[in-house]
């Protein structure tokens, strides 16, 4: 049996809404009638309506794990006095979808600023297709998703405020449209997409400290890194996950991930295109101390004109 995670207040239990996909939040597994099969019973989080599922199966599916995005077959009615909706099993789906938009399916308890969630799923529907499908597959994994949504964004230099990673990835992002508004060549695909993942690795950098009070590096943090950790990711989708992205569009993600200055022999690149220009103001300005959303309209002279360092 696994923690339940509590349905949000803001989105009503619902028989007659039924999205496409669903996010796993908690599952439990009890001997079926006469001690024959499973008895499972699964709550299942969506923006659309979140959902109480029950169904028999003959034999435990250890792939359904919580966070794991699942579809419905076969719904069979609902159980008025506990609001259970009988089903004939749930499916996981284990290939990132290109349709599937990873901000509509994030639990209250992981983000409880619902106005934060839907601006991250505003920016997603944004990108290109290839791009949606990209993002989607980098943050498929359930606890890699969590981690993402929930961690912070530094051991140091940020406030220590929930959802700190998530925040600066949408506020980065937000930032980057805002300077590249009125600017011609610019694609704001491969700027948000940039955005939103230029620091997603830092999912994987971090760890509950041993007495769970706060964060420290974990293994891969200390030696890899989170920005070697999104390359990863970007490759696996291309590869395994068969994301398919025109070429153009990925260089230009991969060039404004990781342009930095620095010696060219060392096989670094510096910005070399107008999109790795805009992330790195962007992430400047949201990175310092003390800035709120609504200054950064008076900081975009700085930035353009070199006031920002």
């Amino acid at each position: 049996m696994t923690a339940s995670i509590p349905l949000s207040h803001a989105v009503a239990q619902s028989s007659s809404e039924t999205a496409a996909y669903y996010r796993l939040t908690s599952i439990t597994r009890l001997p079926g009638k006469g001690g024959r099969g499973v008895t499972n019973i699964a709550t299942l989080y969506h923006e659309q309506g979140a959902r109480e599922v029950t169904w028999q199966s003959a034999q435990v599916d250890s792939r359904l794990k919580r966070g794991c995005y699942v579809t419905m077959r076969g719904i069979e009615h609902s159980v008025t006095s506990d609001r259970v909706t009988k089903i004939q099993r749930l499916d996981l789906l284990d290939k990132p979808l290109p349709n599937v938009n990873p901000f509509d399916a994030v639990p209250a308890n992981w983000v409880h600023d619902r106005a934060l969630v839907k601006r991250a799923s505003n920016l997603w529907s944004q990108l290109t297709r290839p791009l949606q499908h990209l993002v989607t597959a980098v943050l498929w994994d359930g606890g890699r998703f969590e981690r993402f949504l929930t961690g912070p964004a530094a051991l140091s230099c940020y406030p220590p405020v929930p959802n700190a990673n998530l925040s600066h990835a949408v506020e980065t992002a937000e930032t980057a449209l805002m300077l590249a508004n009125g600017l011609t060549d610019v694609s704001t695909s491969v700027v948000i997409a940039a955005a939103l993942l230029h620091d997603a690795g830092k999912a994987d950098d971090f760890r509950l400290s041993p007495d769970r009070t706060g964060y420290a590096y974990s293994e891969r943090g200390q030696l890899v890194g989170a920005r070697h950790t999104v390359l990863e990711w970007l490759a696996v989708a291309r590869g395994r996950d068969a994301v398919i992205v025109p070429d153009g569009q990925y260089l230009a993600l991969i060039h404004a991930l990781t342009a930095t200055r620095g010696a060219g022999w060392l096989g670094i690149r510096e910005p070399r295109i107008i999109e790795a220009t805009i992330l790195a103001a962007a992430d400047r300005v949201c990175s310092e101390s003390g800035w709120s959303p609504n200054h950064y309209a008076e900081r975009r002279e700085q930035v353009w004109t070199g006031g920002v360092r």
